[in-house]
C-alpha cells in the first residue's frame, strides 16, 4: 500500500487535531457545559485523555444540543479506543449542525475511524464529505478569513492513492492548494516522492514542477526535482531546478555544489570554481563540502583542482577525510609516493575511513614497486580486523601486482570458505583467476556472483567483456553489458566493453562513437585507448589510430596498469604496422 510521506493516517489514535488546523472556537453552550468543556480542554492539553473524556461527557450531559461538544467527546472516545462511540458522537454532531464547522470536524473523525477500522469505502465517503464541508465554509467566509483544515484534503488524497487513483489524489491536493498554497504545494511534493519511489518518474516531475509553481519558496520541491532530473541525465532541466533552489536559498551548499558539478559537465570550469567557492564559503560544515567539491573535480578528471581544494582546507584543519581525498587525487596523478604518504597520515578515528586509507595505501605502495611493504601493512591491519573484506581484497590485489596471482587465488578461496556469500570477495576472486590465466574459472566465478546478486554491474560487465574478447556469444555479451550500463550509464569501462562488442560484430563506426565516449569518461586508460585505436584503424583513420595508441603507451609509461603483460609490445607492433608509423608515445 502506498503512503504519502508525512501524511500517514493515524495508527494508534484517531481524530488528532491537525498541526495546521485552526484552534477550536468556544462553543455557544450553557455555563455549566462550558465549564466542563474547559476542564476537558485542559486535560487534553496535558494528554490526559481519560479525564478529558469524563469532562466532555459531563459537558454533553449539561447541553446535549451542542455540536462542538459532541465533536470533542467523539475525539476523546477515539483517543481512548472507543471507535464505535466516537462514530456515534460524530454522527450526532452532524445531525445537530449539518452545514457548520462541527460537521466538517465530525466528518473528518468518521473518515479517520473508518480508515483505522479498514473500511476504505466509508473512509473515502466521510473524507469527501469533510472536504466538501470545508470548501463550503471557505466559500461563505470573508476573503482571506477562511480557516481551512488541511487534514481532510490530505487524508482523502491518501485514500485515493491507496485505491490506485493517483490523478484523483492529485486533484484533491490541487484543491487544497487553492485554499492553502504552501500546504497544497507540500502535499503535491510528497505525492511526487511517492510516485518517484514507484518509478513513475515523468509524473513525479510534473508534480514537483506544479509544487514549485504554487509555492516558489518550497526548496525541498526544487531539490527533489533537480535530483530527479539529474538522475535521468536531463542535465539542462536539472540545472534549471538547482538554480530555482539557489534563487530561494542562495546559501544552500548542496545546490551550489550541484551547479558547480553541472558546470564542469558542460565544460565551464570558471563557473564551476565560482559555485564551488561560494559553497565552501557558506557551508556550516566546511570539510564535508570540500570533500564533495574534491570528488566533483575527481569525477571530471581534474585531480590537480581536487588537490587545490583539499590543500586549502588542510591549512586550517588536518582532517582525515581531506587527507584521504588528497591521496585519491595524487593516485589519479600517479604520484604514488605522495599518495602513500597522504593515505598514511589518515588517522580519523572513523574505522571505515581508516581501513579504506590502509587499503589504498597498500595499493599505491604496490604501484610504486613496494609490494612487500604493502603486504606488511595489510597483514598488520588484518591481525586487528580479521576477515575484513576491504583488507582481504586489497591484499589479493597487492599479490597480483607482485606477480603472485595464483597465490592471490588461493588466499581468496580460503577467505571465501569463511565468507562464502561475500560479493566483494567473489568479484576479487574472479579478477585474480583471470590474472592467473584461468579465464574459464574467472567467468564461472562471475556467473555465480550474478546468480547471487543479479544487479552486480561489475560482474555482468566482466562476463560480457570476456565473451567479447573471445568473440563468442556476442548476443549474450551485449545483453550483459547493456544491463550493466543501465545501472551505471556513465561508467567508462562498461562503455569500453560495449564498444568492443560492436567492434567484434564488425560495426567499427559504431565502436568509434562508443569508445570515444568511454575515453572521455575514463581518461587515459591503456585498454580503452588501444580499443579506440583499433576502431580508428578499421575505419581508415590511421592518424587518429596512431594518436590513440601513442597515448596508450604514454599511459602505461606513467604507471597505468596493463590489461595483459604484453600489452605495450602489442600496441607498439600495431604502430609499426602503420604507414610511416613509429612507437614514440605522444602526450595529449
Amino acid at each position: 500500500m502506498s503512503r504519502l510521506p508525512l501524511l500517514a493516517i493515524l495508527v494508534a489514535v484517531a481524530a488528532a487535531p491537525a498541526r495546521g488546523a485552526p484552534p477550536p472556537a468556544a462553543p455557544r453552550v450553557s455555563a455549566r457545559a462550558y465549564t466542563a468543556y474547559l476542564r476537558g480542554r485542559l486535560a487534553e492539553q496535558q494528554s490526559d485523555w481519560r479525564s478529558a473524556l469524563d469532562s466532555y461527557r459531563a459537558a454533553v450531559l449539561a447541553d446535549p444540543s451542542g455540536p462542538a461538544l459532541r465533536v470533542s467527546l467523539a475525539e476523546a472516545r477515539a483517543r481512548t479506543g472507543d471507535l464505535p462511540g466516537a462514530e456515534t458522537e460524530a454522527r450526532k454532531a452532524i445531525e445537530l449542525d449539518p452545514a457548520g464547522p462541527a460537521a466538517a470536524e465530525a466528518w473528518l473523525i468518521l473518515g479517520k475511524t473508518a480508515t483505522i477500522a479498514r473500511r476504505p469505502a466509508d473512509a473515502e465517503r466521510a473524507l469527501r464529505s469533510a472536504v466538501e464541508a470545508q470548501t463550503a465554509l471557505a466559500a461563505r467566509a470573508p476573503p482571506g478569513q477562511a480557516a481551512v483544515d488541511p487534514d481532510p484534503f490530505r487524508l482523502l488524497a491518501q485514500a485515493r492513492l491507496d485505491a490506485g487513483d493517483g490523478p484523483g489524489a492529485e486533484a484533491v491536493l490541487g484543491e487544497l492548494a487553492r485554499f492553502l498554497p504552501a500546504e497544497g504545494a507540500g502535499a503535491l511534493r510528497d505525492l511526487g516522492r511517492v510516485l518517484a519511489d514507484q518509478k513513475q518518474l515523468d509524473r513525479a516531475a510534473v508534480l514537483y514542477r506544479r509544487a514549485v509553481a504554487i509555492e516558489r519558496r518550497d526548496t525541498e520541491a526544487w531539490r527533489r526535482l533537480a535530483e530527479l532530473e539529474e538522475s535521468r541525465r536531463r542535465y539542462e532541466e536539472a540545472r534549471k531546478a538547482w538554480e530555482g533552489l539557489v534563487r530561494q536559498d542562495p546559501d544552500d551548499p548542496e545546490g551550489l555544489v550541484a551547479l558547480g558539478r553541472l558546470s564542469l559537465r558542460s565544460g565551464n570550469s570558471d563557473a564551476a570554481r565560482a559555485y564551488f567557492g561560494q559553497a565552501v564559503h557558506v557551508a556550516p560544515h566546511e570539510v564535508e563540502v570540500r570533500m564533495r567539491v574534491a570528488f566533483a573535480w575527481l569525477d571530471a578528471r581534474r585531480p590537480a583542482d581536487a588537490i587545490m581544494v583539499v590543500d586549502e582546507g588542510l591549512r586550517t584543519s588536518v582532517d582525515g577525510r581531506l587527507l584521504y581525498a588528497r591521496g585519491l587525487a595524487l593516485r589519479e596523478e600517479r604520484r604514488w609516493v605522495e599518495a602513500a604518504a597522504a593515505f598514511g597520515a589518515v588517522a580519523s578515528g572513523d574505522p571505515d575511513l581508516d581501513v579504506a586509507a590502509i587499503a589504498a595505501r597498500a595499493s599505491v605502495l604496490a604501484q610504486s614497486g613496494k609490494a612487500a611493504a604493502g603486504l606488511s601493512l595489510l597483514d598488520a591491519a588484518l591481525a586487528e580486523r580479521p576477515g575484513d573484506a576491504r583488507l582481504v581484497t586489497a591484499r589479493a590485489h597487492v599479490l597480483e601486482r607482485a606477480g603472485r596471482a595464483s597465490e592471490a587465488v588461493s588466499y581468496l578461496q580460503e577467505q571465501l570458505r569463511l565468507q562464502p556469500r561475500n560479493e566483494r570477495l567473489l568479484f576479487s576472486l574472479g579478477v585474480a583467476q583471470d590474472r592467473a590465466g584461468d579465464r574459464p574459472g574467472a567467468i564461472a566465478t562471475m556467473r555465480r556472483l550474478i546468480e547471487e546478486s543479479p544487479d552486480n554491474a561489475d560482474a555482468m560487465n566482466f562476463v560480457g567483456y570476456s565473451l567479447a574478447e573471445k568473440g563468442e556469444r556476442l548476443d549474450e555479451a551485449e545483453v550483459l553489458v547493456t544491463r550493466a550500463l543501465e545501472i551505471e550509464p556513465d561508467n567508462g569501462s562498461f562503455l569500453d566493453s560495449l564498444g568492443w562488442i560492436q567492434f567484434r560484430r564488425g560495426d567499427a563506426a559504431g565502436a568509434v562513437v562508443t569508445l570515444e565516449k568511454a575515453e572521455a569518461l575514463s581518461g587515459p586508460e591503456p585498454t580503452i585507448l588501444e580499443h579506440l585505436g583499433d576502431a580508428y584503424r578499421r575505419t581508415r583513420r590511421d592518424a587518429d589510430a596512431a594518436r590513440a595508441w601513442r597515448r596508450a603507451i604514454q599511459a602505461l609509461d606513467d604507471g597505468a596498469e596493463a590489461d595483459v603483460p604484453e600489452q605495450r609490445a602489442a600496441i607498439e607492433k600495431k604502430l609499426r604496422e602503420l604507414p610511416g608509423g613509429d612507437v614514440r608515445p605522444a602526450r595529449r
